[in-house]
């Protein structure tokens, strides 16, 4: 999906009408003014049982990794394994042929590190998006780190499905959802990230997939979640790869 696509389709986020209306309302001048108390009531409720269901914990997911090159069109693909500290960080590392390491991302709230071992190609950075641009860690940083996270400012809702408008930090994120079908696009600095994400029904099962697009340069990273593991990964998955953390989350090698 393209991020013009995205866009679109969560253009009517703060002015959602009732199932099977052909066409949505516009968007009011006060958003604010336009949302009943009851309404209000509904999406807030929504999104804070959305919150309470997504994990509290670390985990791994075991997923095939999809990544299209903007500039060529070709697609890039893997399989491997993402390891999650909630709101702390995640590492995400990707499988070439025998085995070995293809791609090597860690990534928490304020620095990254994407390493492509067989090239001896390195980047880091910090929370600028300007400084990952044409990197997957948009996708880990926002949807696998800290997907609903923000303070809320606006909600519309209907009986299927509700939207809300979050500011993060300096990001503004728009969501819309019915539980298990996700649209959203943040805005980060005039940058735009788009995402489309299909959830299973049950926490914790596998099957969950979705589309990712930059839109500052195109980059899009499509994502199978293949299995879930049941036990916790090693907390020196999420430490610097390279040693170099603040002592405060300490050092060591990495493993999922």
């Amino acid at each position: 999906m393209s991020l013009r696509a995205v866009l679109l389709a969560t253009a009517s986020v703060l002015a959602l009408t009732g199932a099977g209306c052909a066409r949505p309302r516009a968007v009011p001048s006060s958003p604010l003014d336009d949302v009943s108390q009851e309404e209000w009531t509904i999406a807030r409720a929504r999104l804070l049982a959305l919150r309470e269901r997504q994990p509290k914990r670390p985990y791994v997911e075991r997923v095939a990794v999809a990544m299209i090159d903007p500039r060529t069109g070709k697609r890039y693909q893997s399989r491997g394994a993402v390891a999650v500290s909630p709101d702390h960080a995640a590492r995400m590392i990707l499988l070439g042929p025998g085995g070995t390491t293809a791609v090597d991302v860690w990534v928490t709230r304020d620095r990254f590190r994407f390493s492509v071992p067989g090239l001896k190609y390195e980047r880091r950075g910090g929370a600028d998006p300007e400084e990952a641009r044409g990197l997957p860690v948009g996708l880990l940083r926002w949807w696998f780190l800290a997907p609903l996270s923000g303070r809320l400012l606006v909600a519309r809702s209907t009986a299927k499905e509700s939207s809300w408008l979050l500011r993060d930090g300096d990001a503004t994120v728009l969501v819309r959802s019915d539980g298990r079908r996700f649209l959203a696009v943040r805005t980060q600095e005039g940058h735009d990230e788009g995402l489309e994400w299909l959830a299973p029904r049950s926490e914790g099962e596998a099957g969950a997939q979705g589309r990712y697009v930059d839109g500052r340069n195109g980059l899009r990273v499509e994502v199978l979640v293949e299995g879930v593991s049941a036990e916790e990964p090693d907390p020196d998955a999420f430490a610097d790869p390279d040693g170099e953390t603040p002592p405060s989350t300490g050092a060591g090698g990495a493993s999922l």
